[in-house]
């Protein structure tokens, strides 16, 4: 190992001693080239090396590029020769050779040499950019002084023209040759528009101020000749064509001169208009105000008579003569209104109206086309009188004299407020009828009172529209919602209390049903009126809102439903009253249904025909199903409740009877399908009831259905009473165990044991909340009709069958128009009660074979 590694580093020493020997031979040939080129050139040996870098004049553009280059040369030989000097002290001999020492110092020799020719070379090249940035100084100041040259005389030659101009207006305008001074105006402008960069020049400034004079001269005289070719009273009497030709001079006099010479031209034509409309003259009220148009029509037609050849069409002098009678009128009416505020409607809206007609007349005169957001107007191409070779931005008359009516339109919407108000009184008296039945007409759908009313807001909308869509617009849409508000509790809700005195009105149960239909209608027109006023009025007033009549319409929509129901018990009453006339304490035997629960079919099922067949919306009737399957089962509870006794036989039959009538409110929805009471020839679609009425029936008969089941059980041994009572209402109602304890004709002496009883059996069996929720309260499942019963909230129903396909100002039209709602109901016909009675027949035999097991399994016990 130890000669391996010996052998390494002789290997590695004869490496170094080989590269050193080539790059001493490499620094002897760059040497020996060197000597090469001064035997070339003994005088200047670099010389032949500069030439040839530098081949021609051209090439010294490049002189940084070459510096840069021999730099970066003469660094990497500076670097090779340190190498090769670190390697040679490193490694070489302490005395080396006379002929390496040589061929160091001349390599050195030979850089030193090398580094002088380029400092040489690089300062020759700074000289030569000095002298050629010399040479392009006075290049630009030769051109500086060209243009200043150049400019000079062209301002020379401007100056003089434009005095020579200035000269020849003078001289035109003595003249009074208008169009060829017109010319010189222009010309005279132009030459001084050159020279106002020079006005601190004080000869220059002298001449331009001299111009301006003798333009503003020109233009005054010019302006003199047209006005003085107007007598006194406006009438022409110069030379229209000379006018004319001044007109073309007082234009090139600049926009201000032309400004000023129609402002002058305006005020003399509407010098007689102050004088003959004068705010103590009776011409000048509200009630002519047609006549201030009248008079401006005559004085245009005089214009494009007689005076139109005078000015220049670009001038738009009509337009401007309208726009200045419009801004006088404005002002005049703002005055005599603030003095003699209008107290007449129709004088306010009649002035408004003629007003709002000029001014839509002035825009298509001069062919303007307002914008859509009141931001002035568009001057069509073409139109008008031809003004403007195209169309641009132009100022619109509308609103320019109606805005001064605009505070005072509050007496038009109290007109309004009025009219409506006397409406709805008269139909609150029900004046408005004409035929057999008036107002009171189920067959009509809704009540005319309400097609009318809603006609009536659709015109004064309109009117308003017309007038204005402010704040008037936003007063009416509150006196709107104000009258439907009133409508609803002075006329619909007091329909359903108030009998009518028409011997030929409807019944009770269709009344209900129109006065919910009109509700109805008119809770979807105020939901479109609302649209249609918050599509037209201003953007600062749309805060707009008919909440509070819908709210007080949806209130008259549950009035009517309960008292649509409140009538359906009602033509009940026969049945309730065979119920209780009935001996249940002493009915011999369990039988077939009792007679009561069929007359109670026949009731439901026209009353549920009737609504089904008048009311419009399905959602109603949903409604109405429901709050009649809560009150059926309240009156049947109180009724039961009410009677002198039941036996246990008694409550036998009258389980049977609450069987039956069960699947009576179960198929009564579906088996109503819609058909007139008279049997109209065109079917309507049964209305399928809410998920909730299944529930709402089952648990109705569910708590009668528990209550004659506690009356089934003996009341001796007590304990089997009390045991079944806690078994059928597991929290031990007290008020329900004495309606049970009163039924089975138990005395009050003993019934005191009974109560103590089941204190003590309630106290030793855990009272779970009552499943079937049963509470029996005689007052108030016995109310009548016209009892209170919670509101129905309507709101947030969103059945898809609301939109009744009514149309804004029309009359309710979703109906048979054959059915006789009035008619009388016949059972014999009636496809319901052959449904009923079929479904009673098959559940009949079970429900007897169930009670029979029920009361042997209690006998045995």
């Amino acid at each position: 190992m130890i000669q391996r590694q010996g052998t390494q580093a002789v290997q590695a020493a004869q490496a170094a001693q080989a590269a050193q020997a080539a790059q001493a031979a490499q620094a002897a040939q760059a040497v020996q080239t060197a000597q090469a080129r001064r035997e070339e050139h003994p005088e200047h040996p670099e010389h032949g090396h500069i030439d040839s870098m530098f081949p021609t004049a051209q090439s010294l553009e490049g002189i940084d590029v070459v510096t840069a280059n021999m730099r970066r040369r003469l660094s990497e030989l500076s670097g090779s020769m340190s190498t090769l000097l670190r390697a040679q002290a490193d490694s070489g001999p302490p005395s080396a050779s006379a002929e390496q020492q040589q061929s160091i110092s001349a390599t050195l020799s030979a850089i030193g040499t090398l580094y002088q020719r380029i400092s040489q070379m690089r300062s020759k090249a700074r000289t030569s950019e000095r002298m050629v940035l010399d040479i392009t100084q006075d290049i630009k100041a030769l051109d500086s002084a060209k243009r200043n040259v150049t400019q000079t005389t062209t301002v020379m030659r401007r100056l003089q023209l434009l005095m020579a101009s200035e000269r020849q207006l003078q001289h035109l305008t003595q003249q009074g040759r208008w169009e060829e001074a017109g010319r010189a105006v222009l010309a005279v402008a132009g030459l001084a528009d050159g020279l106002q960069g020079f006005g601190r020049v004080p000869p220059v400034a002298r001449v331009v101020a001299l111009a301006a004079e003798l333009q503003a001269a020109a233009g005054r005289a010019a302006a003199g000749v047209v006005t003085q070719g107007f007598d006194a009273h406006g009438q022409l009497t110069g030379d229209a064509a000379a006018m004319r030709a001044a007109c073309s001079c007082v234009q090139s006099a600049g926009p201000a001169a032309q400004a000023q010479l129609t402002a002058h031209y305006c005020g003399e034509q509407l010098r007689a208009y102050t004088a003959i409309f004068q705010a103590s003259d009776d011409v000048s009220q509200l009630e002519n105000v047609s006549r201030r148009y009248a008079w401006l029509r005559r004085i245009l037609r005089n214009f494009a008579d007689l005076h139109a050849p005078v000015f220049p069409d670009a001038w738009r002098v009509a337009e401007h003569l309208a726009r200045r009678f419009a801004e006088l009128t404005r002002d005049q009416l703002a005055n005599i209104m603030a003095s003699m505020p209008p107290t007449d409607a129709r004088v306010l809206v009649n002035a408004l109206a003629d007003t709002l007609a000029f001014e839509a007349q002035c825009d298509r005169k001069f062919g303007i086309v307002a914008l859509p957001d009141g931001g002035g107007g568009t001057r069509e191409k073409g139109q008008g009188h031809g003004y403007e070779a195209g169309g641009g931005r132009a100022e619109s008359f509308g609103g320019l004299v109606a805005c001064a009516f605009e505070p005072y339109l509050g007496v038009f919407v109290e007109g309004e407020r009025a009219k409506f108000d006397a409406a709805v009184a008269r139909a609150a008296r029900g004046e408005e009828g004409q035929g057999a039945a008036g107002d009171d007409d189920a067959a009509a759908g809704v009540l005319a009172s309400s097609t009318d009313l809603l006609f009536q807001f659709r015109e004064s909308l309109r009117q308003c529209g017309a007038l204005s869509t402010g704040q008037a617009m936003h007063d009416l849409a509150a006196v709107f919602s104000r009258t439907l508000t009133a409508y609803a509790h002075q006329v619909l809700t007091s329909r359903l209390t108030t009998p009518s005195s028409n011997k030929a009105a409807a019944s009770p149960l269709d009344r209900a049903i129109l006065v919910l239909n009109t509700a109805d209608y008119c809770a979807s027109m105020a939901t479109q009126l609302e649209a249609k006023i918050l599509e037209r009025i201003d953007a600062e007033h749309k805060h707009v809102s008919f909440a509070a009549a819908r709210d007080a319409l949806l209130g008259a929509v549950n009035r009517a439903i309960m008292a649509m129901v409140g009538e359906s018990d009602r033509m009940c009453t026969g049945a309730w009253r065979g119920l209780a006339q009935t001996a249940w304490h002493c009915l011999p035997a369990v039988g077939d249904q009792s007679g009561y629960v069929g007359e109670l079919a026949s009731a439901l099922a026209a009353a549920v025909v009737a609504v089904q067949a008048g009311v419009a919306g399905p959602r109603y009737v949903r409604a109405y199903l429901d709050k009649l399957a809560v009150r059926v089962a309240d009156r049947y509870l109180a009724e039961i409740t009410g009677c002198a006794g039941v036996s246990e036989v008694g409550a036998e039959q009258l389980l049977l009877d609450a069987q039956a009538l069960k699947s009576l409110m179960l198929a009564l929805p579906a088996r109503a399908n819609g058909k007139g009471a008279s049997g109209g020839s065109e079917d309507r679609p049964a209305v399928q009831p809410s998920a909730a009425y299944a529930r709402l029936v089952a648990q109705g008969i569910g708590r009668v259905e528990a209550l004659l089941k506690a009356l089934l059980a003996p009341a001796d041994p007590p304990d089997a009473l009390v045991d079944r009572f806690l078994l059928l209402f597991p929290a031990a109602p007290a008020d329900t165990f004495q309606q049970v304890l009163a039924l089975k004709r138990i005395r009050p002496p003993d019934q005191h044991a009974f109560h103590r009883l089941l204190r003590r059996m309630a106290r030793d069996t855990p009272a779970p909340a009552d499943p079937l929720g049963i509470s029996v309260d005689p007052p108030a499942a016995a109310a009548g009709a016209g009892a209170a019963a919670p509101a129905l909230d309507l709101a947030t129903d969103t059945d898809p069958d609301t939109d009744h396909g009514y149309g804004y100002g029309h009359g309710y039209h979703d109906r048979d128009a054959d059915a006789d709602h009035g008619a009388d109901f016949d059972p014999a016909n009636s496809p319901v009660l052959a449904s009923l009675a079929a479904n009673a027949t098959a559940t009949r035999s079970k429900i007897n074979e169930n009670l029979r097991k029920f009361m042997s399994n209690m006998r045995r016990n």
